[in-house]
């Protein structure tokens, strides 16, 4: 009985799907602080960009 379990695969594949998942929350984890500061700097970027434009556009339309 001990010979079949150890030469049974197939809770090896179960395994290495848990190690695979463990190492991609590990890597989310680490990284995701960083993504985070990171996308909500790219997001105040582009809304100040986006603000100056409608600024802009609203001083010329008021200027004719």
């Amino acid at each position: 009985m001990l010979k079949q379990f150890l030469k049974d695969e197939q809770g090896q594949t179960t395994v290495e799907y848990l190690l695979i998942i463990a190492v991609v929350v590990v890597v989310i984890s680490v990284l995701g602080k960083k993504m985070q500061t990171s996308i909500a700097q790219l997001t105040d970027t582009i809304f100040g960009e986006v603000n100056k434009s409608v600024r802009t556009l609203i001083q010329r339309g008021s200027a004719q």
